[in-house]
């Protein structure tokens, strides 16, 4: 189980977008079952632009951080998970051992 902490800066969030926020980055663990603690701050910038920073921690000391910034919060959100599941992507497969070939036989 993910523990995600949801937090705005000068923007209420909703529960709407807590749950929306929720179903994708637990949709994530997927790609690393290490993942223990996702931290997202949602700022509401000038001229009705929002940024969503999202600061996920990884077993052994890795973490994995995604900013984005976009007209409207669902939008960054979309991008900030698909930034993040790269990123997890690449851990995991830098993880995952050489595949080790078999000799011929002569």
């Amino acid at each position: 189980m993910v523990d995600i902490h949801i937090t705005g800066v000068r923007y209420q969030v909703s529960d709407k977008v807590k749950t929306y926020i929720q179903t994708k980055l637990g949709s994530l663990n997927r790609f690393h079952h290490g993942l223990q603690k996702v931290h997202v701050t949602i700022h509401e910038a000038e001229q009705n632009t929002y940024r969503v920073d999202v600061d996920m921690h990884l077993p052994h000391g890795k973490d994995v951080i995604a900013h984005d910034q976009e007209p409207t919060v669902y939008g960054a959100i979309d991008v900030v998970v698909d930034k993040c599941a790269a990123q997890l992507r690449k851990i995991h497969d830098r993880e995952q051992p050489a595949r080790v070939r078999a000799v011929p036989v002569l």
